[in-house]
């Protein structure tokens, strides 16, 4: 599947840096659009799925963080099962960079170390800078 890039007007081929063997090989098939590409068009996707499909190309930033905000937040994420807001991201050049959502990511990685086996949804929305 073809993709026009954003800047550079080359054609890229989206399904070269999706991670998961299985998901590359099926949407290759079948022509599926990729997570990437779903989210590209400004569909909001699942974070596990968005990792599987662009892997280390997700860059989460260091930033200070206030632990009993994220204490809270994982307390909340336990009792609902997911993350209610969607954590926003922004394309720079390949690589995908959160833009918001810092705590909640951190609070989701504090569920799944005290709780492996609970399965979180998260939701990822791509940030549109020319939406006003």
């Amino acid at each position: 599947m073809q993709r026009q890039s954003d800047k550079t007007g080359d054609t890229e081929t989206m399904t070269e840096y999706i991670t998961n063997p299985l998901q590359r090989a099926v949407t290759a098939a079948i022509g599926f659009l990729t997570t990437e590409e779903l989210l590209c068009e400004g569909h909001t996707v699942n974070l596990k799925d968005l990792r599987d499909s662009i892997g280390f190309r997700l860059v989460i930033e260091e930033k200070k963080l206030c632990m009993s905000h994220v204490r809270s937040l994982a307390s909340s994420i336990m009792k609902h099962g997911a993350v209610i807001l969607p954590i926003i991201i922004e394309r720079k050049n390949n690589e995908y960079v959160v833009k918001d959502g810092f705590h909640r990511l951190a609070a989701v990685e504090l569920v799944k170390k005290q709780n492996p086996d609970v399965n979180v949804s998260v939701r990822v929305k791509l940030y549109n800078s020319k939406k006003v």
